[in-house]
């Protein structure tokens, strides 16, 4: 139906000042014109209703104000108001923080006739930090050595407020330090509050309220302006400040958020193109290999490679989670793929990625590496980087290969070497991420390398090993990627 115009009615009053402009929809049309009192308009969310009421309301919005002064023929006072409604549409018009908190001291200064204007806004400690600043000319100030530093810490500490317009009439603020230094007379601090909703609890109790900043003006002379402007105007604009604040505060969370959710697309597409499902048949031998990514993306990948003489496998398991992980277990895949298509030995390839990660990350990341090479002879080379022990079954023989080095990215000058054994056909290799053997179930008790041992000889090998490892954990979502990768001579 196109927008509907806004119209300001002296007869209706918002009474929550959070609510604002421009930020709902019209849903249906009302064909009633006239409301009797206790009459309500129910939106159909629970507690989200209009009353009609006899009789003034106690507000600081703008329609309030707007209601209040517009009966008064005083032209001052209507250029105050004039003054507070164009700030406060501005304050609404979709600006950045920079210029919202600009605007803002613009129409307070002229408001007031205070000589300067800050805005500070909370830390993350609970500390103040200057945001923006101005003089009456309209100059921007980047420092405030001259402020009353005490006032402003109070006000966004304990969120008091301060309406001054001689402060040394008030003997409180003239015997303050920063006051009397500065001789400072007009001073005005009112708390940036922002109103949130907490779910879960009692409707009444609903609403929590947050002190985001301070509004701060200060001038040299006493301001007799000041006295003609109500209160409820400067906390109104305040008011319409924090909630700006707030939706900046939100926008931002969303967009980390979205960004977040972004990188983790990324991450699992990058660990999906390193691993997710293979499988590889040559004369010389089948290899078959699946990685379950849980819920958050992790570090595992397998790789297998052919080449006339050997088939050669891998399997690994970067620290960490996320896309860091996920472009880390990217590098390492490519360089293991380099090494071994140019001749380069298991045990010299795993020198030089486990030289390059400590030299680019000093030990802060590292992963478990675990390669295979079985040559046409049956002859199968391993070598083990702090990785789940490699399990061989041939026939009713099941062995653990548990020799093994430290994991490449801990330490520049650690060793590496190679075990040897022998592949009869038909015998297979197996080799998993600890996102399998550590898998616990309700109990606490771990999967193990027992149960992979009591499958591995079946028909369908990765399959029951997974099946199982669903059934050991009650099929609960898996906290560590699940790799598993089996590798079978045929002659």
């Amino acid at each position: 139906q196109g927008p509907a115009p806004i119209r300001v009615d002296v007869n209706l009053v918002v009474l929550d000042a959070t609510v604002k402009t421009k930020s709902g929809q019209i849903m249906a049309n009302l064909k009633k014109e006239d409301f009797e009192v206790r009459e309500e308009i129910t939106f159909g969310v629970p507690d989200l209703k209009v009353v009609f009421q006899a009789g003034p309301a106690a507000s600081s919005t703008a329609s309030m104000l707007l209601a209040r002064l517009a009966s008064d023929s005083d032209v001052s006072e209507m250029e105050k108001l004039r003054l507070f409604l164009e700030a406060a549409r501005s304050l609404g018009g979709g600006l950045v923080v920079h210029d919202v908190l600009h605007n803002m001291l613009e129409c307070a200064l002229r408001l007031t006739k205070a000589e300067r204007g800050f805005v500070y806004l909370r830390e993350k400690a609970g500390m103040p930090a200057l945001a923006c600043g101005l003089d009456s000319r309209g100059n921007q100030l980047t420092q405030a050595d001259n402020a009353s530093h005490s006032v402003i810490q109070e006000a966004l500490s304990s969120a008091s407020e301060f309406i001054v317009a001689d402060a040394f009439l008030q003997s409180t603020l003239a015997t303050r330090r920063s006051i009397a230094l500065n001789e400072l007379r007009t001073v005005v601090a009112i708390p940036l509050r922002s109103h949130r909703v907490a779910a879960g609890v009692p409707c009444d109790e609903r609403e929590q309220t947050e002190v985001q900043g301070v509004l701060y003006l200060d001038s040299h002379i006493a301001s007799r302006n000041l006295t003609g402007v109500a209160p409820e105007v400067l906390r109104a604009l305040a008011g319409e400040c924090a909630a700006v604040l707030e939706s900046a505060r939100l926008m931002e969370a969303e967009q980390a958020a979205r960004q977040y959710r972004q990188e983790l697309e990324i991450a699992s597409g990058i660990q999906r193109s390193l691993s997710s499902e293979a499988e590889v048949l040559c004369d010389l031998a089948r290899v078959a290999g699946r990685t379950i990514p849980c819920k958050e993306v992790g570090g595992d990948f397998f790789d297998v490679r052919v080449s006339p003489e050997a088939v050669t496998v891998i399997v690994g398991d970067v620290s960490g989670k996320g896309i860091s992980a996920a472009l880390l277990a990217f590098l390492l895949h490519g360089m293991f793929y380099a090494q071994i298509s140019g001749g380069v030995s298991l045990a010299d390839a795993a020198r030089a990625i486990n030289r390059f990660l400590c030299s680019r990350f000093a030990g802060q990341k590292y992963a478990t590496l675990l390669a295979a090479q079985l040559k046409k002879d049956g002859q199968l080379e391993i070598v083990n980087c702090g990785h789940v022990p490699a399990i061989i079954a041939a026939g009713n023989v099941i062995t653990q290969v548990r020799e093994g080095d430290l994991p490449v990215g801990l330490l520049a000058e650690a060793t590496f070497h190679t075990t040897q054994a022998q592949l009869a056909p038909g015998a297979r290799l197996a080799i998993i991420t600890d996102g399998i053997s550590e898998t616990e179930n309700a109990a606490g008790a771990e999967f193990g390398l027992g149960r992979v041992e009591d499958l591995l000889p079946g028909e369908h090998p990765i399959a029951d090993i997974l099946a199982a490892v669903n059934a050991f954990c009650d099929n609960t979502e898996a906290r560590d990627d699940r790799t598993l990768l089996v590798l079978e001579r045929l002659q």
